[in-house]
């Protein structure tokens, strides 16, 4: 029977958050500490006496947010040119544990604050919600889904045979986001399944990346 080994969640964490400053600090310095700036930001809010500044506009929380960003991105980048590809690289690096390559596919800061965040429903009421604390979610929900991958599904062949997503993609600008992924593998020797093992997919001018990595693990 192969296992995989079990680590403690908070070291699965540790390696994801080094992989994604080590495979982006290369091209996007603004990303290596994004993460680290996050929580730091999470225990600032837990504070006595912490303002929040509701009373700004979006656009300058949005400047404040890519205060830090040396060079705004154009385009997506460190995915996969069709979807099919990005689920095949994805089924791979997982089965590899490749941390990095996890990292690269995944939608980044930088591509949050230049690409996405503007046109989404969190810049108008009723879902109004400044940049930071949106990216914020963000990272911890794919701090805890990517340590879940890496403790229970990464490093064996996962028999992945086929994927599908929703059948119409949401669309937010130049955006479109296919939600409801589901791929099937095999969980346990001999036990196949359809597991929803990221939170959608994001395709802008035909280039795909992973959105998130929350999962249902």
């Amino acid at each position: 029977m192969i296992t995989v080994r079990s680590l403690p969640s908070l070291g699965l964490v540790a390696v994801l958050l080094a992989a994604c400053a080590g495979a982006e600090a290369r091209s996007d310095p603004a990303l290596a500490d994004s993460m680290a700036r996050a929580r730091q930001d999470s225990i600032n809010r837990a504070q006595p006496g912490y303002i929040v500044d509701s009373i700004l506009p979006i656009e300058e929380h949005l400047r404040r947010f890519r205060a830090d960003i040396p060079v705004p991105p154009v385009a997506l980048r460190g995915g996969a040119p069709t979807r099919d590809s990005l689920v095949r690289r994805f089924v791979a690096a997982l089965e590899a544990r490749d941390t990095t390559a996890l990292a690269t596919m995944l939608l980044n800061r930088a591509e949050f604050a230049y690409l996405v965040y503007p046109e989404s429903h969190w810049t108008r009421p009723p879902y109004r919600q400044a940049p930071g604390l949106a990216w914020m979610q963000a990272v911890n929900a794919n701090g805890t889904g990517l340590a879940r991958l890496l403790d229970r599904m990464a490093g064996r062949n996962l028999r992945f045979t086929s994927y599908e997503c929703g059948t119409e993609p949401e669309v937010i600008g130049e955006n479109r986001i296919w939600r409801g992924c589901t791929l099937r593998v095999e969980r346990a020797p001999g036990d196949m399944r359809a597991m929803q093992l990221f939170a959608g997919i994001i395709e802008r001018r035909g280039h795909f990346k992973v959105f998130s990595y929350g999962n249902d693990l």
